[in-house]
């Protein structure tokens, strides 16, 4: 009989595609929509409000495909809804530019609950860890993963390692995106801190991957 199961890295690859479906629709779409207003002459305000509604429909599909309200659905719809609130009080576009900062904001706040969790309890990537073993192994290779905190000490230490430099990362991030949206000039906004950003995120996967092969971390 042909084993019909799917492979275990299929789970994986859905996830990574639909991350990959949410920063383009969420961070790509919105940015090259409004380089490309500001470029047939359209005000700030307008190119601004244009990159927030085209977000909105991407967020609303999936919540209605997957039948439930993630935790990042749940922010992505209220930034969403604060931008738009925020932009019909005000015509000044810098208002606007409140989601950058709110969104980096909730980033600085992941990073820091990921720092806390480092010295209190047990720290965040074994959570995070265990929830990515399953996709790829199974509840039994989850489990089997995460049994190693309780007998080795060096998979302790190393999962202390990786959170503690993903919190104090995220946290930078979050400061230098703030300062980033509240000093610079309007139209450079959305370009220097998209760059900003998936710079910053590549090097700090490109660290993760090869500090859990060194430590023997992969789930």
């Amino acid at each position: 009989m042909i084993d019909e199961r799917p492979a275990p890295d299929m789970g994986l690859r859905r996830v990574i595609r639909a991350n990959v479906m949410t920063v383009l629709f969420e961070v790509v779409v919105p940015m090259v929509l409004f380089y490309g207003l500001r470029a047939a002459g359209v005000s700030q305000w307008w190119a601004l409000m244009a990159g927030v509604l085209v977000a909105a429909p991407y967020v609303v599909w999936t919540v209605v495909r997957d039948r439930r309200l993630d935790l990042i659905a749940f922010v992505t719809l209220s930034v969403l809804v604060l931008s738009v609130v925020l932009g019909l009080l005000s015509d000044n576009p810098r208002t606007l530019a409140i989601r950058e900062g709110w969104t980096a904001a909730l980033g600085g706040l992941f990073g820091a609950w990921m720092l806390v969790s480092v010295v209190v309890g047990r720290p965040a990537q074994l959570t995070l860890g265990r929830t990515i073993a399953e996709v790829k192994r199974g509840a039994e290779g989850a489990a089997a993963w995460a049994a190693r905190w309780d007998t080795d000490a060096r998979f302790r230490r190393g999962l202390r390692v990786n959170t503690a430099v993903w919190g104090a990362a995220l946290v930078a991030s979050a400061v230098v995106h703030l300062v980033l949206v509240y000093t610079l000039p309007i139209d450079l906004i959305s370009g220097v801190t998209t760059v900003v950003w998936f710079a910053s995120l590549a090097c700090l996967i490109a660290w993760h991957v090869w500090y859990i092969r060194k430590e023997n971390l992969d789930a």
